[in-house]
């Protein structure tokens, strides 16, 4: 079955869309990527929803992939990703389940706050900050390799090492060298400043009325260490309908070889109201 795709261009962001041959379903998704990514990474996810009979649509922030370049890092921050997604919602339009990732799942979390959504699907994302100091909860981030830079003065610098997207990216042996080569070729730079706005933004859970679903992951596969899963602790503070655990499974399961167990439980989900 072929499917009709395109890409839609709104001021400073572009969107892909999946069209189905036939839209049997009454919510649409949109799928927003993580730091440094692009709606490349959802590929295999756009396919397999629109071919379910989905409109899906995945978002590229400013700056990223097919969305126009950004200048200046520093004049991006939460404020404009928050307002990508808004024209993103907008342009596509109708009863609205948005899937968020690592970075982005605390962006969806916080656009959600007052505003009628169909659904919220938050995966690899930690609690803001202040809910982990609350808890008492510290987490410590694997060091750098030596000598290697990863960041600027405004922006965080995309990972171009193979062995280490392998790494950190994926599940050892859950993966193709494929997925491999299209991150090299497609992941780009981060915003240094939004990505510290959104571990220290506030998110208010009682002004969230969108049925929310966590997909959590182990962190000390890549040398996270934490004394909580904070996955789950996202999960119990925002009240999440359900929380999963990805196994097998790496930070990029969505282009792993296992890619549609989990395509299966976000299906499953968006399902169930």
């Amino acid at each position: 079955m072929s499917l009709e795709t395109e890409v839609v261009k709104v001021a400073s962001i572009a969107l892909e869309h999946y069209v189905p041959v036939r839209e049997t379903r009454d919510k649409k998704l949109l799928f927003i990527h993580s730091s440094g990514h692009g709606s490349w990474m959802w590929k295999n996810f756009l396919n397999y929803f629109a071919g379910k009979g989905y409109d899906s649509w995945a978002l590229n922030l400013r700056g990223h992939y097919l969305s126009g370049p950004v200048k200046d890092w520093a004049v991006v921050g939460v404020s404009e990703y928050l307002d990508d997604i808004d024209q993103a919602v907008k342009r596509a339009g109708g009863n609205m389940v948005l899937v968020g990732h690592s970075m982005s799942g605390l962006l969806v979390l916080k656009y959600a706050e007052a505003r009628k959504l169909a659904g919220l699907i938050v995966s690899q994302s930690g609690p803001p900050q202040k809910v982990l100091q609350k808890r008492g909860i510290q987490i410590k981030m694997p060091e750098p390799p030596k000598g290697r830079r990863m960041v600027t003065d405004k922006a965080i610098l995309p990972m171009k090492d193979r062995e280490m997207v392998k790494a950190i990216l994926f599940d050892k042996g859950n993966v193709d060298e494929e997925s491999v080569n299209l991150v090299l070729d497609k992941i780009g730079e981060e915003s240094l400043r939004a990505a510290k706005e959104i571990m220290n933004m506030e998110v208010d859970p009682g002004k969230i009325t969108a049925p929310l679903y966590v997909l959590g992951f182990d962190g000390s596969k890549i040398g996270i260490q934490s004394p909580a899963d904070v996955n789950r602790v996202l999960a119990d503070e925002f009240k999440a309908r359900d929380y999963k655990i990805i196994e097998p499974g790496g930070h990029n399961y969505m282009l792993e070889k296992n890619w549609q167990v989990f395509a299966q439980q976000f299906e499953a989900w968006i399902e169930t109201d």
